[in-house]
Formats: structure tokens, C-alpha cells, sequence
């Protein structure tokens, strides 16, 4: 089979993941697939949402969450972001290199003159326009390779510090924490590129290493790949797979201190106790017992509310409100 490269036509995050995930499992030849998401959050496969996220905002401005299997931080990705991912079957053990030479060489063919930076990155004059990802897949006796990254051409970076990265005093966490970075855009060193201008210059890259390679533009995605994509979607997988965390909630109301501790675990409560001088300790126990094995975040504090007895139902309106606003 020739190599090929695949251009998807879908802006969906979870339809592009599955498609990269359903390629590198039935890859014969490399293949180089670029493809954009709409407004998206992605982090990675040991990172914990409510850590890196300010997650309130993210479902205001309808902006998708989306787990992947690689590792690394925590990307914002719009139209403005081109992603790149090489699948290779039976891979050398420099693909990382290989493969950063042919987007050094694409971006050189649009006049913009980058680096490799430690072990993900790629910078322009000290600035990160491009990070990285990788997972290796075992096809049998055969190591399969995947080396994902995103390219920023023209991204609302606003937007990073908008949804990425809150500081959240005594959150305790065992994920893997975002590292900051100084980040910059394409256009800032070539005015006039654009997503169909870097596929175009990947494409005549990818060429020169792969000059057999076929080009593919992607409409549909097959029933496979399709399963795949439902399970990215999934609460259970997003935020279900969430690094064990502690997390402790504190406040005071017109009626009493609220100081709200609770262990969660794959994104479900397992544990709460709230020490508080309220005068009615029934509501506190109440909700301290009915936390438990809810799921950790809005769903979770709704379903408690809904179930409040009406004698304390303006107690507890004010504490879902404060808890989905400290999130």
C-alpha cells in the first residue's frame, strides 16, 4: 500500500481523534493526516479537567472537551489551528525527528524560519507555534507510531488564558499539570498564511520523504471509527478517567461557614465531610451524605438539589450556586 495523506473535511474533535486512532490501527504505509477542530479544549489522557480548565466558562461559550490517548498538556484549538499527525507502521526510532524535519520544511517553504525546542515544542524567536504528542500502539508483532502536534497559524490566544490553567488553591491532583509557555502565531511571522497554505506546504514536504504518497480528501468516516468517536464523547471517558484529586471548597454564608472536603475518584464523589457552624446540622449532613457517589460537578450538585427537602431549599440554592461558580 502507498503512503498516504488524508485530509479531513470534519471539524469535529472527536470524529478527527477517532479517525487518527481507526488509521494508526489499520496503517499498512504511513500516513501523514491534517485535519482542524471547531472551538475545542484537549487534554491529556492522565490530566484532570477541573484542574486545567476553567470548566464553567469552557460549557458557557459551548467550547467541546475532548480526552485523548497521548499524553502531554492541556491545548485550546479553533479554525485558526492546523493539526498535523504522522502514523507510522514499523517506525524508526528517530520518527520524532523525521517527522519534525518535514514540518521544519514545510514551514521553511512558507518563508518561516523554526526550531526544535526540548522535547515537544517547535518555537519561532523563542516562541512555541507548534507542541506535541505521542503514542505508541503494538499491531500485533509490529510497533505502530503515533506523532500528533498542532500548528498555530492564526488561534484567538485570548482564549488560552480565558479557559486554560485556573489556580485552584487546594486542589490536590496526581495528573500531570500543563506546563505555561510563551506562544505566538504564524501569521506573526508570515502575514499571509492561512490552513489551505500549510496543508499545501506539509503536503509538498511530506512529498519529498514519501514521494509515492497519495493525497485523500475525507468527507465520511467509517462505522468503526464512528464507534470510536462516541466513546471520546463520553462522560465516562472525559471526565471518568480523571486522575484520583482532592478538592476542598470553603466559604461563609449569612447562616454559617462552609468548608466543603471531598476525595473523588474517575470523576465520581467518594467521600465528603463539611465542617460548618450552621445552626441546622441536618441540612449539612444531608448534603455530606448526598454527595456521595454523585458525579463530581454541575450533574452532581444539581441531582443533591433537586432531592433537598423544601425546608432547606434556599440553604441549599445559595450552596449549588457557590459550588458550580468555585469550579
Amino acid at each position: 500500500m502507498k503512503p498516504r495523506i488524508v485530509i479531513s473535511k470534519t471539524s469535529s474533535i472527536f470524529t478527527n481523534l477517532a479517525l487518527e486512532e481507526f488509521f494508526a490501527q489499520e496503517a499498512l504505509a504511513p500516513i501523514l493526516f491534517l485535519y482542524q477542530n471547531s472551538k475545542t479544549i484537549v487534554i491529556g489522557r492522565n490530566q484532570n479537567p477541573w484542574k486545567e480548565i476553567y470548566i464553567d466558562r469552557m460549557q458557557a461559550d459551548k467550547v467541546a472537551l475532548c480526552r485523548r490517548k497521548s499524553g502531554g498538556g492541556t491545548v485550546y484549538q479553533d479554525l485558526g489551528n492546523t493539526c498535523f499527525s504522522f502514523i507510522n507502521p514499523h517506525s524508526p526510532q528517530d520518527f520524532k525527528n523525521k517527522n519534525n524535519s518535514i514540518v521544519l520544511r514545510a514551514l521553511n517553504i512558507l518563508d518561516i524560519e523554526a526550531e526544535t525546542s526540548g522535547r515537544n515544542d517547535i518555537i519561532v524567536e523563542g516562541k512555541k507555534i507548534s507542541g506535541s504528542a505521542y503514542k505508541i500502539l503494538q499491531q500485533g508483532s509490529h510497533l505502530h507510531t503515533i506523532h500528533h502536534g498542532t500548528m498555530l497559524l492564526n488561534t484567538e490566544l485570548s482564549a488560552l488564558s480565558k479557559y486554560l490553567n485556573p489556580s485552584k488553591a487546594k486542589l490536590e491532583s496526581k495528573g500531570v499539570k500543563s506546563v505555561s509557555a510563551r506562544v505566538a502565531n504564524c501569521i506573526e511571522f508570515n502575514s499571509s498564511i492561512n490552513n489551505e497554505g500549510f496543508i499545501k506546504s506539509m503536503t509538498k514536504s511530506y512529498a519529498k520523504d514519501y514521494p509515492d504518497a497519495e493525497v485523500i480528501n475525507l468527507d465520511g468516516i467509517p462505522p468503526l471509527a464512528q464507534k470510536k468517536a462516541e466513546v471520546l464523547q463520553n462522560w465516562d471517558w472525559i471526565y471518568g478517567e480523571s486522575p484520583q484529586f482532592s478538592h476542598e471548597l470553603e466559604t461563609r454564608f449569612k447562616w454559617g461557614i462552609f468548608d466543603m472536603n471531598m476525595e473523588v475518584q474517575d470523576g465520581v464523589v467518594k467521600k465528603c465531610k463539611i465542617f460548618s457552624d450552621c445552626l441546622v446540622p441536618d441540612f449539612v449532613e444531608f448534603v455530606e451524605k448526598m454527595m456521595v457517589e454523585k458525579k463530581y460537578g454541575n450533574e452532581g450538585i444539581d441531582e443533591v438539589a433537586d432531592g433537598c427537602p423544601k425546608d432547606y431549599a434556599e440553604m441549599m440554592q445559595e450552596v449549588r450556586e457557590w459550588f458550580k461558580s468555585s469550579l
